[in-house]
């Protein structure tokens, strides 16, 4: 069986499926400049990296140090997905987050536990769905960046908030700027970290001040803003684009669950909001 091979590229980031159809040992050459997470697909696996050791079978998923010589072994049945992510994107996470450099261990090197993993393969999944090449490419343009900060903190969140010092009291002036930038600039493909950029805050901080101040997450905030663009599209007499384009160019990816979300927020169906132009 000829080797196989399927890969993704995002931004900083790449998505890559692998099978050697044979029992096969690697050693590959050290590199420190990115991480590298490995999910066994279907198989078994074997992984030693630095301190780390990993044996398993389907769904076993390891960071392995890109720093230390590293060994793998892969059954002739065996499947493997591999994210690989620039180590540079991963320190500009943390510096917009965190304020200050990062760690020399970042990403620290481990395997992952069930609750981890399913969390991990869950933003790797949505990385997935909109790197597809089927997917319009103005969903993938506003949709994207969120999804790989969703990735990067899977992979970095706990060194993250373990990391952050403290903050309390309800920062008005941060959700005054915030509520600002995303009713300014809801039609760009905004993440976390940008929205927290532009009110001069941390994440957390922020984030906590959304909580106090409307008890809603951020990105529910700009959810909700988009649902209200979308609904004042729809009632243009002189929009000629269809609900599905108006949907997807405020970035709602999946159909069904925008009907869904429209009609609780505004009490009636898109198509009933376009009737009655």
């Amino acid at each position: 069986m000829p080797v196989t091979m399927f890969k993704l590229d995002g931004n900083g980031m790449a998505l890559t499926w692998f099978a050697y159809g044979t029992d096969i040992s690697i050693q590959p050459e050290i590199s420190g400049n990115f991480a590298l997470v490995l999910t066994t697909l279907a198989g078994h696996s074997e992984a030693r990296s630095g301190r780390v050791e990993q044996v398993g079978g389907t769904g076993s998923t390891v960071l392995v140090a890109s720093n230390a010589r590293s060994a793998f072994r892969y059954s002739a049945d065996n499947v493997q997905l591999g994210v690989r992510i620039d180590a540079g994107r991963i320190a500009d996470i943390w510096r917009s987050i965190a304020g200050r450099e990062p760690p020399a261990a970042l990403p620290v090197p481990a395997p992952f536990d069930a609750s981890r993993r399913d969390r991990w393969l869950a933003s790797v999944q949505l990385v997935r769905q909109l790197l597809d090449p089927d997917t319009p490419a103005a969903l993938r343009a506003m949709q994207l960046p969120r999804a790989e900060e969703i990735l990067l903190m899977s992979l970095i969140g706990e060194q993250l908030t373990d990391a952050l010092p403290a903050e309390g009291g309800i920062a008005s002036a941060c959700v005054r700027r915030a509520v600002a930038f995303i009713e300014e600039h809801a039609e760009r493909p905004l993440t976390l970290t940008d929205i927290a950029a532009a009110s001069h805050c941390s994440v957390r901080t922020l984030h906590r001040a959304f909580q106090q101040w409307r008890d809603v997450g951020v990105m529910r905030h700009l959810k909700e803003v988009r649902l209200r663009r979308v609904r004042m599209a729809l009632h243009d007499p002189d929009e000629t684009a269809s609900i599905t384009e108006i949907a997807t160019r405020w970035g709602f990816a999946h159909l069904g669950q925008f009907a869904t979300d429209y009609r609780k927020a505004f009490n009636e169906r898109p198509s009933d909001a376009r009737a009655k132009r």
